[in-house]
């Protein structure tokens, strides 16, 4: 409420300059304390009165100014404060309406702020970089291969600056991470990011302290400079100024401090794994010349010239890469003719995150909608109830617009009421939610409740509480005055078109939780799809931790002859360890970490391969790697210790692989030349889902740890308890080797992996699952209080049918085929609706038919049971009114 107390005085203040500058010298003081004293103690009865008293002193002020100035402007006499006065009063005397009211839209309010929010930071808002729509990514496409790179060699990169006529600039960014030793001198893990000179330019930000990066600075053995976050600066430097020239200790090498960022800059933008150190990126003579291995490392930023578009931009680009591809035709393997695809930084952001995010918007916005219609259908039947109230206003002289504003004015406060209760739930949930987000959604450290949100949460609040006062007020602005003001009535009647209104409310609401029921159900089954399905091997219980020795690119084969080596001393350490059952490694991709090696294949005395098949995953696997995954064995044999270097070389396959390369025949025995040697197949193993649940099986190889060089391997290794238990020893037996070994403990079993596979299906369906659910309970509350409001009405005559021998079954059938007859039209309507809405939610399904009967029928049961639920009350009460006290009555 802090945020709407002090919008509120700005706004009074401004009011008050307003006025004559006699009045302001003489009660501008006052007026401002007592405003403030009433607002204060009103803060002490809760939220909704700290809102009313807001509203009010804003009516005051503003009512007076206009006094003030009628004589001269000719303005109308303003009631909006007794509108307010009135409005207030009317909601204390109904506790029980304002409190479900408010219960209810707050609800909707809060969810639809929360999820506003999130889309908001994540999807909508822009980047915060001058003109920040001229920034493109410029990718490389092969459109055969979904799973293509995004990411390009620098050789290509090279290429495309040098020849680039569409980009003012280009610039190559490289992620890793290296060893820094922090103030204590102890070793941690920093996020550092490789540029070349011109990205900072590129994105036209300037560093806080220091200097940019030269193009002096990407000449090797000149390279060793950093620029640090802001943040970095803060915690490592104590955000001294003389940081600039001191050095920091990367990969037990001197860095020069050379800038410091402004605050509030990160890459990417919003991360909760921003960058920490920006380093210059080095070409080598080897990075411009077509030799050796191809390595898919840089990601590639453009900024257009002014006046290019990005049709001319990508037209350019073609044929640039056309030009490439034909002075070194076949180099490119993964992406031949070397075709670009251009897309602006904003959307190869938000693209992946846009659809299923805007997807949880629309679906926040159908659970807000029928609890505005459940309020509209509750205020429409309180002002039937108040009915002789209004004849009495209108036959004192109130004219129709003074009825029809006072009653839109009472919605407008009672929404501004529940949109500040709505605002501290929302607090609370963009707090759950934003921790619970899936990895690798982007911006997300920028989700938050700001004054944008807030300013768009005050509008609806307006709007909603316009649009749900409005009902009751068109049939207020012209009341019976006959019928309302009879001696001997005793109650109001609504008239036939009231009626209406209120069964058109009720059948909206039943129809639009169709839908969200519809849209829960589908979610709901399609994750547990994605639970049921084989990954075909057993990931449950098994810790696994990186290790390998440092790479330094000037003496990289001296890496690769220490890494085995260093890894077996790694396994010798780590397998004394009580606790540890069984230990392997493996280097080329740890399952369900998205991390894969592909290796050329040929099949000795065959035509060259070409397409999927002319690769195969590459997985180097220690003997007991395989047995300790529980991956099943088809043919053949496991590797054994006997297969050790020396020994002829082998392969085991898995069974995609085997049937592409053999098929119909026997593949034990068969030779494929793999990793640049001839091998021997010895055994055939299920297909595991490397990528998750939702990837099918790819061509996979494995083969002898102790047949090949690594650099760097993954421990793997079952626990007799609780891996994570165990991850402190484990720890310490591996610094027992290399002290300064970094372990990342982001991810360290493969469950955790797993979790994050699924991370968001599991936040769409839980979100959309919660929507479902308080659409059921808005729209069963709204069914309740219609019957309700019914059965009362009709007091005198269930009376009469009761006292001419109507039973009370047939009392009790009758309200129950008046909530029936309502229900199946918002079945019906919601249905056909649903059915053609699914469509869109195709795309989110994971093997499931998005027009699945049995979701549909589900939600049908749903709603049925809980308008059951729901009519009940009013039904039993019904069936149990006395003739007698009913005819007196009336």
């Amino acid at each position: 409420m802090t945020a709407v107390v002090a919008v509120t005085m700005a706004v009074i203040r401004a009011l008050v300059r307003l006025y004559p500058g006699g009045f302001r010298s003489r009660f501008q003081a006052e007026v401002l304390d007592s405003i403030r004293a009433d607002i204060r103690e009103a803060s002490q009865r809760g939220a909704v009165a700290t809102t009313a008293a807001c509203a009010r002193a804003f009516a005051e002020t503003a009512g007076g100014l206009v006094a003030e100035h009628r004589g001269r402007l000719r303005l109308p006499r303003l009631a909006l404060n007794d509108d307010l006065r009135d409005g207030w009063r009317s909601l204390r005397q109904s506790p029980t309406f304002t409190a479900v009211a408010l219960v209810v839209l707050a609800l909707g309010i809060g969810a639809g702020t929360a999820i506003f929010s999130i889309v908001d930071a994540v999807v909508l808002r822009g980047l915060p970089f001058d003109q920040h729509d001229r920034i493109v990514a410029v990718l490389e496409h092969n459109a055969k291969r979904a799973d293509g790179p995004t990411s390009t060699m620098p050789q290509i990169f090279l290429d495309w600056r040098d020849r680039r006529q569409s980009f003012a600039l280009l610039a190559a960014t490289n992620r890793q991470v290296m060893r820094a030793r922090n103030l204590t001198g102890e070793l941690e893990n920093a996020r550092v990011l490789r540029v070349s000179r011109e990205f900072f330019p590129l994105l036209r930000v300037h560093p806080a302290l220091g200097r940019l990066l030269t193009a002096a600075d990407e000449v090797r053995g000149q390279h060793r400079v950093a620029i640090l976050s802001h943040d970095y600066w803060l915690r490592h430097f104590g955000g001294a100024p003389d940081a600039i020239g001191r050095r920091l200790q990367l990969d037990d090498e001197a860095w020069e401090v050379v800038g410091v960022m402004p605050p509030g800059f990160s890459f990417p933008v919003g991360s909760p794994q921003a960058t920490e150190i920006f380093t210059p990126l080095p070409f080598t003579a080897a990075d411009r010349v077509r030799q050796g291995g191809r390595s898919y490392q840089y990601f590639v930023l453009g900024r257009l010239k002014d006046g290019v578009s990005l049709a001319q931009a990508s037209d350019d680009m073609d044929r640039v890469a056309a030009a490439v591809d034909a002075d070194y035709p076949g180099w490119n393997t993964l992406n031949p003719g070397g075709h670009v695809r251009l897309v602006t930084l904003h959307e190869f952001m938000v693209g992946g995150v846009r659809r299923w995010m805007l997807l949880l918007l629309g679906a926040v916005a159908l659970l807000l909608i029928i609890a505005c219609a459940n309020v509209a259908n509750l205020m429409l039947a309180r002002a039937t109830v108040r009915g002789r109230e209004m004849g009495l206003r209108a036959a004192l002289g109130a004219s129709g617009w003074r009825l029809t504003r006072a009653l839109i004015v009472e919605g407008i406060l009672l929404s501004l009421a529940a949109s500040a209760i709505g605002v501290v739930i929302a607090y609370g949930a963009v707090g759950v939610l934003k921790a619970w987000m899936p990895a690798g959604i982007p911006r997300v450290a920028a989700i938050a409740i700001d004054l944008r949100v807030l300013g768009a949460t005050m509008a609806a609040a307006i709007v909603t509480g316009a649009v749900f006062g409005a009902v009751p007020a068109i049939h207020a602005a012209r009341p019976d005055l006959t019928g309302m003001l009879r001696a001997g009535s005793r109650t109001a009647t609504a008239g036939r078109g009231a009626r209406r209104v209120r069964s058109l409310l009720v059948v909206v609401e039943v129809a639009l939780a169709v839908v969200l029921v519809v849209g829960a159900g589908l979610f709901t089954a399609s994750f547990v799809k994605v639970l049921r399905v084989d990954p075909g091997f057993d990931y449950h219980g098994v810790l696994a931790l990186n290790v390998g020795v440092r790479i330094d690119p000037r003496h990289f084969q001296d890496a690769v002859e220490r890494g085995r080596p260093y890894v077996e001393r790694m396994l010798e350490a780590v397998r004394a360890v009580p606790g540890v059952r069984s230990l392997g490694a493996v280097s080329g991709g740890l399952p369900l970490s998205g991390g894969r090696v592909t290796m050329d294949v040929a099949l000795p005395g065959r035509p060259p391969l070409t397409g999927d098949a002319a690769e195969m995953d590459s997985r180097v696997v220690t003997a007991d790697y395989l047995q300790i995954l529980r991956i099943p064995l088809l043919k053949g044999r496991y590797f054994t210790r006997d297969d050790r270097h020396g020994a002829p070389p082998i392969i085991i396959v898995n069974e995609a692989a085997a049937q592409t390369y053999w098929p119909g025949q026997e593949p034990l025995g068969q030779q494929v030349i793999f990793e640049g040697k001839t091998r021997t197949v010895v055994g055939v193993v299920g297909n595991i889902r490397h990528g998750g649940p939702e990837k099918a099986p790819w061509h996979e190889a494995y083969v002898p740890f102790a047949q090949e060089k690594v650099v760097q391997a993954t421990l793997v290794m079952r626990t007799d308890g609780d891996p994570a238990a165990l991850l402190p020893a484990v720890k310490a037996a591996i610094w027992s080797v290399n002290k300064d070994q970094i372990i990342n403990t982001d991810r360290t079993t493969l469950d955790a992996y797993m979790d994050g596979l699924i991370a968001q299906r599991r936040f769409n369906m839980a979100l959309l699952a919660s929507f479902g659910a308080l659409g059921l309970v808005i729209c069963a509350a709204g069914i309740y209080g219609v019957m309700a409001y019914i059965v009362s009405q009709r007091t005198r005559e269930i009376g009469v049918r009761i006292a001419l021998g109507a039973s009370r079954a047939a009392v009790i059938r009758m309200v129950l085929a008046n909530a029936g007859t309502l229900v199946a039209a918002g079945l019906a309507i919601g249905g056909v609706a649903a059915w053609y809405l699914s469509a869109a939610a195709k795309s989110f399904l994971f093997q499931l038919d998005a027009r699945d009967p049995r979701a549909f029928a589900g939600a049908m049961l749903c709603l049925t049971l809980a308008a059951l639920v729901a009519t009940a009350l009013p039904a039993r009460r019904a069936a149990t009114v006395d003739p007698n006290t009913a005819l007196r009555a009336e």
